[in-house]
């Protein structure tokens, strides 16, 4: 999903689904990043297998479509989830498609299960050795093939591990000795709203749309998005890493000439209108055209 598709999709239930991702994703920190895989750790995970490893990237062969592949081993099992920006599947719609890593195919028996635009499934770790030695994940569907790469997979599985046995960094205490009265601890800024979060989001993707596409625009409606952002930053503080992380993983789609148009009028709403108004009125359904007059009665 690039950024232009982002927009689109504020009606189609996606975005919060990104923002919900963003929000909760303070939970995991990074460990390291080997050769494009991307290794976090999940905060306050006691288990043997804390870590996951994700590969994000955009296929030039299919319009630069937006791809992932996140794997992470758990007991003597392995999960894998492929992500894939044409997908459209229900909330837990299973389904059943033969696995093949290169053109090996993988004979164990699997439900993949659905929602929105991934697939996750649940293997043994017997296949770690093949996926060790594969370039692409691909599940094979009766109509066609979804390809996968996983480049560099090994130096990808070996910063897994590593992060897996890491030890858990500890929690500092508080000194035993303590003043008499100690000054209060400010409460933690609450969250924003997720109107204002997807606010933020379509905000941005705009502003780097603008920044970096060949785009018609003025310096005041560029000027009128940066005072958006600019007045949403403070707020955004807590999540504002994670969510320009999301958007970079997206990638920038520049709108082609028949989208522009569209384009247009989302940055103005951008500009023009109020976190909540601008949420509102994206999440609205286009409006119906208007119904053909009736014929008059041939029986008159």
């Amino acid at each position: 999903m690039r950024v232009f598709p982002v927009l689109a999709a504020l009606a189609t239930g996606f975005l919060p689904g990104l923002i919900s991702q963003a929000a909760s994703a303070a939970e995991r920190q990074p460990f390291e990043i080997v050769k494009e895989w991307e290794v976090e750790r999940t905060i306050g995970d006691t288990s043997a297998n804390p870590c996951l490893m994700t590969y994000a990237y955009e296929d030039k062969e299919d319009n630069n479509a937006a791809n992932a592949v996140v794997f992470a081993l758990q007991g003597s099992s392995a999960v894998l989830v492929l992500v894939y920006q044409g997908w459209d599947f229900d909330k837990e719609e299973q389904v059943k498609v033969p696995l093949y890593l290169d053109k090996k195919p993988i004979k164990v028996k699997t439900t993949w299960i659905g929602d929105g635009k991934t697939l996750r499934t649940q293997l043994p770790d017997s296949v770690v050795p093949d996926l060790l030695a594969a370039k692409t994940v691909i599940l094979r569907f009766e109509d066609s093939d979804a390809d996968f790469k996983i480049p560099n997979f090994a130096a990808g599985y070996e910063a897994l591990r590593r992060c897996d046995a890491a030890p858990v960094k500890p929690v500092a205490t508080a000194p035993q000795a303590a003043p008499a009265h100690p000054p209060a601890s400010p409460a933690p800024a609450p969250l924003p709203s997720q109107q204002r979060i997807a606010a933020y989001i379509v905000s941005l993707s705009v502003q780097r749309v603008l920044r970096e596409c060949d785009i018609p625009s003025t310096n005041k409606e560029r000027a009128g998005v940066d005072a958006r952002m600019a007045a949403l930053q403070p707020e955004m503080a807590p999540l504002e890493a994670q969510l320009k992380s999301e958007i970079q993983k997206n990638g920038t789609h520049c709108p082609g000439p028949d989208k522009q148009a569209e384009f247009q009028a989302v940055m103005r709403k951008v500009i023009d209108l109020s976190p909540e108004e601008l949420v509102a009125t994206l999440e609205k359904p286009p409006a119906s055209p208007p119904a053909a007059p009736a014929a008059p009665d041939s029986k008159l």
